[in-house]
C-alpha cells in the first residue's frame, strides 16, 4: 500500500507529482528488502556498500552503462531524471547528502547485525536511526512536491524535523518488533532499551510508547512557535512535516508491510 502512504503523508500534491513520489518510495523500499531480505547479502556491509555505491552514480549523473544491468538501478535511474526537472542544484546537493547518510546507515546496521551488536545508548540509538529510517528524504521532497524552497538554517525548524523523524521512526520499530525479533535483527528501539535495561518485552515497549508520547509533545510545541503568517513557504512546509508524521502512523496500522505469519 505504498501509494495510499503517499495519499497520506502528501494529501495536496498534483497527481503528476504524486506519481513520481510513488516511485520513489517503492524504490526506497526495494532497496531495503533487498538488504533485509537477501540471504547473500544480510549482516555483509562490504557487499552491501558495493550495491549502493552504484545507486550513488546515478544520484551523481556519473552513470556506468554497467550499472543499469539492475532494474532497482533502472527505477532510480528512472525516478532521478524526473526529479531533476523540476529540482535545482542546491535542492540535489541535500537530496544526495540525505540518500548518503541513509546508505551509510545501511552498512553499519549490517556491521552491527554480524557482530550482534547494538548502540550504547538510547540517544545513540536515535541518532542513528533519523539516518537508518530513511525519513529525511520524504522531508527532503516536501520542497520540490509543493513547488516551495527554503532554509533549513533555522534552530527550532532542525529540531521539529528532528522529532517528527523519530516519531516515524518508532512507530515504525513498534509495528515491525515481531517481524525483526523472528529475524534477529537489532535496529529497533524495543530490542535496544531491552538489551540496555536488562528489562522485560513489556517494559521496553512501554518505554518506546512513552517516548513516543514525549515527541508528540514536543512536535505540537515546535510547530505552534513558528510566526507562519509571515513565512508562507514555512508555515507550508511545517504543515507538511505534520502530515508526514500524521500519514506515515495511518500507513503503518492498514499496510500489512510488517505483519508476520509467526
Amino acid at each position: 500500500k505504498f501509494g495510499l502512504l503517499i495519499c497520506y503523508i502528501f494529501p495536496t500534491i498534483p497527481f503528476e507529482r504524486r506519481c513520481l513520489a510513488i516511485d520513489f518510495f517503492n524504490w526506497l523500499f526495494f532497496v531495503d528488502d533487498l538488504i533485509d531480505n537477501n540471504k547473500n547479502l544480510k549482516g555483509k556491509p562490504e557487499e552491501i556498500k558495493i550495491i549502493l555505491d552504484k545507486f550513488n552514480t546515478i544520484l551523481e549523473d556519473n552513470l556506468q552503462s554497467e550499472v543499469l544491468q539492475n532494474p532497482i538501478a533502472i527505477a532510480l535511474w528512472d525516478v532521478w531524471a524526473r526529479m531533476k526537472k523540476i529540482t535545482n542544484e542546491a535542492w540535489r546537493i541535500k537530496f544526495r547528502n540525505t540518500i548518503s547518510l541513509y546508505f551509510e546507515s545501511c552498512c553499519l546496521d549490517a556491521q552491527n547485525e554480524s557482530s550482534n551488536k547494538i548502540p550504547n545508548s538510547v540517544e545513540e540509538y536515535i541518532k542513528i536511526r533519523r539516518n537508518s529510517g530513511a525519513v529525511m528524504t520524504s522531508f527532503n521532497l516536501i520542497e520540490p512536491l509543493l513547488g516551495i524552497q527554503i532554509s533549513y538554517d533555522n534552530l527550532e525548524l532542525q529540531n521539529l524535523m528532528n522529532y517528527c523523524n523519530d516519531h516515524i521512526c518508532l512507530i515504525n520499530d513498534l509495528y515491525s518488533l515481531k517481524k525483526e525479533l523472528i529475524e534477529g535483527d537489532v535496529d529497533n528501539i524495543v530490542i535496544v532499551l531491552r538489551r540496555l535495561h536488562q528489562s522485560s518485552l513489556q517494559e521496553a515497549i512501554n518505554y518506546t510508547v512513552e517516548l513516543i508520547n514525549r515527541r508528540m509533545t514536543q512536535i505540537q510545541d515546535i510547530a505552534n512557535k513558528f510566526n507562519l503568517e509571515n513565512e508562507q513557504n514555512i508555515n507550508k512546509y511545517v504543515n507538511a512535516l505534520l502530515d508526514v508524521v500524521v500519514g506515515s502512523f495511518y500507513w503503518h496500522k492498514l499496510s500489512g508491510r510488517y505483519s508476520t505469519k509467526k
